[in-house]
This record gives C-alpha cells, sequence and structure tokens, in this order.
C-alpha cells in the first residue's frame, strides 16, 4: 500500500518553513529495504560536508522499534564525508512510504562548543540549519522454505497427536473389553454359586 501522494509530499526533503539540506547527501534517494523478511537489512548513506564550516549532523527516524542507525549523531569536518548505516529489523512488511528518516545538520564551532559531543549540541532548544527526510520503501520476500518447514512441523505434529489419540482410544477399547471379561467372570462365578447353593 502506498501513501497518499500528498503525504508523501509533506514527509520528503525539508517541510515549509525549514531550512534545506545544505550538504551532500548520497543516495539523495527513497531509502530501499531489499531483502529476506526477517533479516537484518542494511542500506548506507554517505554525508559530504561541502561547507567550509565543521557540523554536526543528526538522524531521526520514526520508529526505533524497527529501524537502527550507527552512527546517529557526529560531526564532519570540511570536505569531510562519513557514512551512516541504515538498518531495517522488522519482522512484519510495512506501509511503503509511511516511515522515513530525517537528516539534520546544524554549524558546530570547535571553539564556542569546545569539548561538546555531539549529544550535548542537539538539545531541544537546537534549531537545524539543514533538513533533508528520505521516506522508506520496502521490497521484502517471505522465506517459503521456512514457511513450508513449518508447515511440514505442524503436519508432523497432527500427525503425532492423532498416533496418541489412536493408542489412547485402543487403550479405552482394551480396559473395556477387560471390564466385560471381568464382568462376566463375576456373573458367571455368581451362577456357580447359585447353582452349588441348589
Amino acid at each position: 500500500m502506498a501513501a497518499k501522494g500528498g503525504d508523501a509530499a509533506k514527509t520528503d526533503a525539508a517541510k515549509p518553513g525549514e531550512p534545506p539540506f545544505g550538504l551532500k547527501l548520497d543516495p539523495d534517494a527513497k531509502v530501499l529495504f531489499k531483502g529476506k523478511l526477517g533479516d537484518p537489512i542494511t542500506v548506507e548513506r554517505t554525508i559530504t560536508n561541502t561547507s567550509p564550516d565543521r557540523q554536526c549532523y543528526k538522524i531521526k527516524c520514526t520508529a526505533n522499534d524497527i529501524f537502527r542507525v550507527r552512527q546517529p549523531l557526529g560531526f564532519i569536518e570540511p570536505k569531510e564525508t562519513v557514512t551512516v548505516k541504515i538498518s531495517f529489523m522488522g519482522k512484519a512488511v510495512p506501509e511503503n512510504l509511511k516511515h522515513f528518516f530525517a537528516f539534520y545538520h546544524t554549524k558546530s564551532d570547535k571553539k564556542t562548543d569546545g569539548d561538546k559531543n555531539p549529544r550535548q549540541i542537539w538539545t531541544n532548544d537546537t534549531k537545524p540549519q539543514g533538513v533533508c527526510r528520505q521516506l522508506c520503501l520496502f521490497e521484502l520476500t517471505e522465506d517459503k522454505k521456512a514457511g513450508d518447514d513449518k508447515k511440514e512441523e505442524k503436519k508432523e505434529e497432527k500427525k503425532e497427536e492423532k498416533k496418541e489419540e489412536e493408542k489412547k482410544e485402543e487403550k479405552k477399547e482394551e480396559k473395556k473389553e477387560e471390564e466385560k471379561k471381568e464382568e462376566k467372570k463375576e456373573e458367571e462365578k455368581k451362577e456357580e454359586e447359585k447353582e452349588e447353593k441348589k
């Protein structure tokens, strides 16, 4: 299921009023997760600092339970490039164009920021100087062999259960037969006793 055109436009690149992304993001396209469902799928993005100033970047995602970003925060010196790994860890196929990654950057001057780490720079009051959002697409295949194996396991389990039930039924029948034999013996004994009394 794809999102409506309006929704896609809202979450792609920067929102109205947000500053455009001023660094080079490669690839500058939607994040495509392609592979086998259930396996971690990792894609890479490179961020190149094309500005004359040191930059601090931050990457956020829409669902921390199914996505991982390595390194989500960091510094990039002028002309430097960093590689970021984005992973999908979900067990179900998400809706296309629903999730996205937001890339933010802001100038970080060593003189004023000193020994601060990236987390200290990105406070609730920090206003990004550039924003880019990349929507997610999913081309995931289910492992049919694993599914077939599970079906086979279930069939085997059902066969075993059926055998157990049959054994129980046989035992019940045997028990009934034994009880009938015992009853018959008791009756015969009583009959014999009656005959003797006569």
